[in-house]
């Protein structure tokens, strides 16, 4: 009976020993992991937070990108207004090119003349 107790003595110290050991050791791996995964949230809320300012910062320029869009559209919707105002003006003068070419050269010569009434010093070659 003394041997058999000194057997069962034996295995239960094995046992403690073996579990206080697996327990370090399982205590190891966790201090480990929680200090890597302490280390790896913090990084990731660091991250988050820089890229929750990119995008306010991103938002912010796509609005003041598409007032700019808008200011310019405006502009651009205006002068193409006035650009049709000024069309009939341009195109249909009611003149044929031969009446608009003479009037044309009536204009330059009639220039010319008054040219050679300013030019007192004879400066210019064709008022001599």
């Amino acid at each position: 009976i003394i041997g058999m107790l000194e057997v069962i003595k034996s295995d239960f110290e094995r046992s403690e020993r073996k579990t206080e050991e697996a327990e370090a050791e399982a205590h190891a791996d966790f201090i480990k992991f929680d200090r890597t995964s302490k280390g790896d949230i913090s990084g990731k809320e660091t991250k988050k937070a820089l890229d929750e300012e990119d995008l306010q910062t991103t938002v912010d320029k796509i609005a003041t990108k598409m007032d700019d869009l808008r200011t310019a559209q405006d502009l651009l919707d205006a002068a193409l207004r006035r650009l049709e105002e000024l069309k009939p003006m341009c195109i249909d003068t009611g003149m044929s090119y031969a009446d608009r070419f003479a009037k044309r050269e009536e204009e330059v010569a009639a220039l010319k003349r008054a040219l050679c009434i300013l030019d007192t010093e004879n400066v210019e070659a064709d008022c001599q």
